[in-house]
């Protein structure tokens, strides 16, 4: 009896679901089943256990990019879009444990309450804010990068609102994986924030942290 030539939806299959790509792995979900309909109608093809396998695999896959994209969003791209927004609005509110989580390297809770006065006294409460549009992405170091795509760390710059109706400039230091001696650790969190107020002086906090980069060159 002469062996059945295999589907060539199978091989298709197969080869997309080692791509490891979202994109390959869903192909692969979708040339599987087309795989065993066709083995099933048409009888003179096989490869359904193969066909099988790269469903199963591509499931897996397509699973595990969507769970981490859905924990991109919740956890780095909300900390890069509000984190330091959310955060001041907090600490104004009273609650500056909230403010200091925010932060790689807080400082006391007075000196973060002196800041959030010193922002109250200067322009208000906080209504909201956003990360300023008009300002141009800044190039990034090939080397510096997580997954050759994703800088470990950024200067933000953000607008914010108040209660008085002023719109302050806020710039922020943001440090995806924080690199030392021991290799990268990730971190989340922003280094420092500095509202910008050329008239009556900026405002920043920590202190130490802007004062330390300027001392190493940064």
């Amino acid at each position: 009896m002469q062996k059945k030539r295999m589907n060539p939806w199978s091989m298709v299959a197969a080869l997309c679901a080692v791509g490891l790509c979202p994109l390959f792995s869903i192909a692969a979900i979708f040339a599987g089943f087309r795989a065993l309909v066709e083995i099933k109608a048409r009888g003179d093809t096989r490869g359904a256990r193969l066909a099988f396998a790269s469903i199963l695999v591509g499931a897996v896959i397509s699973g595990l990019w969507g769970g981490g994209l859905f924990w991109w969003n919740i956890h780095v791209r909300s900390m890069i879009e509000h984190g330091p927004v959310e955060a001041i609005t907090q600490g104004q509110d009273g609650n500056v444990t909230d403010f200091l989580a925010v932060f790689s390297n807080p400082t006391t809770p007075e000196t973060a309450s002196e800041f959030l006065q010193a922002i109250h006294l200067k322009y208000g409460s906080l209504q909201g804010g956003h990360l300023d549009s008009d300002i141009e992405e800044s190039p990034v170091d090939g080397d510096n990068l997580f997954l050759g795509m994703v800088p470990m760390e950024a200067e933000l710059t953000y607008v914010l609102m108040f209660d008085t109706g002023k719109a302050v400039q806020m710039k922020a230091q943001y440090e995806l994986f924080h690199q030392d001696s021991n290799g990268n650790t990730f971190t989340n969190r922003f280094v420092w924030v500095q509202l910008l107020d050329e008239e009556a002086g900026n405002l920043v906090y920590p202190a130490q942290a802007v004062e330390n980069e300027v001392q190493h060159g940064k």
